[in-house]
């Protein structure tokens, strides 16, 4: 089973992923992760050749979840999987969640680093993201079909448990 979370930032997206992961006993991968460079103080974009080798390596597997929000580099991803579940939460909960995470990192003074400049990036990032995403969708046909809008984990096991 190949499963596709996507989302905006502060949509639940790992949370969800991790836990179907753990409930279906599949590897689990965050995009972020293959795309930045977590290992420093800062956040900081991985090679090309890092971001393309990670990316070949789990779509050599038939067994994965991966999280995201949509990026050109996700693409291959969301061609190949089964299902893909678009977190639909509203704008003002992923605020919350955003502005929440970063006052935790830098409470727990978590690396790498979350600015408030990221944290305002983020939060611009997240209010357009609907629109984006929905344009990115009407110009592939091919992923439409697949699209699953999901507010929660409760959603997504309803709908695998049909598809089982």
């Amino acid at each position: 089973m190949k499963i596709c979370i996507i989302g905006p930032s502060g949509a639940g997206k790992t949370t969800v992923a991790t836990q179907l992961a753990k409930e279906l006993s599949l590897p689990v991968y965050e995009f972020d992760a293959i795309y930045w460079d977590m290992t420093g103080n800062e956040y900081r974009k991985n090679s090309e050749e890092f971001i393309k080798s990670q990316i070949e390596m789990i779509l050599s597997t038939d067994r994965w979840i991966i999280e995201g929000a949509y990026d050109k580099r996700l693409y291959p991803f969301l061609l190949e999987c089964s299902i893909i579940f678009r977190m639909n939460v509203p704008y003002y909960l992923r605020a919350i969640r955003l502005a929440n995470r970063f006052l935790i990192s830098t409470i727990m003074r978590k690396k790498p680093k979350e600015t408030l400049l990221n944290t305002v990036e983020l939060l611009r990032f997240s209010k357009k993201y609907d629109q984006r995403l929905n344009e990115f969708l009407a110009s592939h046909n091919a992923l439409s079909s697949k699209v699953i809008p999901i507010k929660n984990i409760s959603l997504c096991r309803k709908i695998l448990k049909s598809e089982l």
